[in-house]
């Protein structure tokens, strides 16, 4: 994994990386839709690296097709997060038991909680698990590729490290990088959330890449 140019390849196109980063930066403005535009814009950084172009991955904006792919991704991550709310929401009404001073109810908070923990668990594998779904389906171009659990499990098995670190820097584009730009202006923060998800769908890129060699072989453009 080369950390290193996944923060550096967005400027190596001098004359034309601003424009493509403050076009999806602006996308981000509209309401409701905004955040997909630029999920999935990012998302297509991911599939120029998967196919070689690491050091020319960073793409140009395409409103309709990064707005669809976007979406899907998003549907993915939601349909993985089912069963982590499902424990949370049936933990809940059991663990306020513990106020009823009974000793069932002691029970059923006990019970709650360990649906609690272990809904917590399952969260994070999903969350893993939901990251590396969303990459499958951007190299395959099919939706149903995000549910495929075998291959799944198979690319994760050859390279869980990296699949960690794909999930760090998810949480380090979004909550670290993206804010910055908030202490010079809006604006400021509108293109630092964009480029932090292009670092991050370049360590995605990679990560999937390395978890898949020599198998990797990419299939249907999106």
């Amino acid at each position: 994994m080369n950390i290193c140019q996944a923060f550096a390849y967005v400027f190596h196109d001098r004359d034309d990386w601003f424009r493509k980063i403050a076009f999806p930066a602006l996308c981000g403005l509209i309401p409701i839709i905004g955040p997909f535009i630029v999920s999935g814009w990012s998302l297509k950084a991911a599939r120029n690296v998967m196919e070689g172009q690491s050091d020319d991955a960073l793409p140009e904006l395409n409103f309709g097709q990064d707005l669809g792919r976007g979406l899907m991704a998003a549907l993915i991550t939601v349909i993985y997060s089912i069963p982590t709310i499902i424990l949370i929401g049936l933990s809940v009404p059991l663990f306020v038991q513990v106020g009823n001073g009974e000793s069932s109810g002691v029970l059923l908070a006990i019970l709650g909680g360990c649906l609690a923990l272990l809904g917590i668990v399952i969260g994070i594998l999903l969350m893993l698990l939901s990251v590396l779904a969303v990459a499958h389906y951007v190299a395959r171009g099919k939706f149903g590729a995000a549910f495929r659990f075998k291959e799944l499990f198979a690319i994760l098995k050859k390279g869980f490290g990296n699949w960690l670190l794909v999930l760090l820097a998810q949480f380090v584009a979004l909550s670290i990088i993206a804010p910055l730009g908030s202490i010079a202006c809006g604006i400021g923060a509108l293109l630092t959330s964009a480029y932090g998800q292009a670092v991050y769908a370049h360590i995605m890129g990679q990560a999937y890449r390395l978890s898949t060699e020599p198998d990797f072989v990419m299939v249907q453009d999106l």
